[in-house]
């Protein structure tokens, strides 16, 4: 009887497998008794595999009689976002530092996923105390200021967002879909969100989105600090420096908000007008 879960070191040899075939067809289309033969498994193994890259759309039948396999477009596409990543933290880097050094606090880098921002670039402040920040921290859009930062202007992952749920990361996280549509309304106008003790209850944090050369949303800016070195009465001078290097960031991606907004809805290309 055929298993229905894979697990343990059956898993890894699975995912390695799977990661080698898309190898081996990217060079060349691969009948199944090929694709066996060069991973040394077992033919019906090998059929599995390759039906699955099928359903997934990552491989596709050919239709000669050798019945070959070859890769997809959706593998390009893949590779295309992997390197408007790369391309994103490459430029981005010095900009985070700038607001690390400019303010004083810990400054960050987060990227769209389905569900959430991921950290994936972070610059230390200058004080010993200054938040840490953790590369590859997943948090969802609704609960973070960045992640607030980058649904007010993504509308697709703000769909998902609401028909997700909105899951409560502390007691102070905004849950009630409603409230959350009016905060977004109000980060729009205002250009940053704000984190109000709610990823920890020490810490507060501001965010800024980030845009690209398409007026198109591609991460959240952001800035945490100790809640008695960020007070409320201080948000409003510091997220000013975060809005600031957010703006210069999007520019050097080749953002141009007036050329953008021509004939366009404004309310979803950028931030307010100066």
């Amino acid at each position: 009887m055929e298993r229905t879960g894979i697990r343990g070191d059956d898993g890894s040899k699975h995912v390695a497998r799977t990661l080698r075939a898309l190898e081996l067809l990217s060079k060349r289309p691969l009948s199944q008794a090929e694709l066996a033969r060069e991973l040394s498994i077992h033919p019906r193994t090998a059929r599995r595999l390759l039906n699955s890259l099928v359903a997934e759309g990552y491989a596709m039948r050919g239709a000669s009689a050798r019945r070959e396999f070859a890769t997809t477009s959706k593998l390009v596409s893949l590779a295309g976002h992997v390197t408007e990543r790369l391309d994103l933290v490459r430029v981005a880097s010095p900009f985070v530092s700038r607001l690390a050094q400019r303010t004083g606090e810990a400054a960050h880098l987060c990227v769209l996923s389905d569900e959430a921002v991921i950290r994936v670039l972070e610059e230390s402040g200058d004080s010993p105390l200054s938040v840490r920040p953790q590369l590859g921290t997943k948090v969802p859009f609704h609960a973070s200021a960045t992640g607030r930062a980058v649904l007010a202007f993504a509308p697709a992952q703000l769909s998902r967002a609401l028909d997700g749920g909105t899951k409560e990361p502390s007691a102070n996280s905004i849950t009630d879909p409603a409230e959350l549509l009016v905060e977004l309304a109000s980060v729009r106008e205002r250009g940053y969100a704000v984190d109000d003790l709610e990823q920890d209850l020490e810490t507060r944090s501001i965010g800024a989105p980030v845009f690209d050369h398409t007026g198109r949303v591609v991460a959240g800016l952001g800035l945490s600090a100790p809640a008695r070195r960020l007070p409320h009465e201080r948000v409003s001078e510091i997220s000013t420096a975060v809005v600031d290097v957010a703006r210069s960031l999007s520019e050097a991606l080749g953002f141009d908000r007036a050329r953008l907004t021509k004939g366009a809805n404004s309310e979803l290309v950028g931030w307010p007008s100066r």
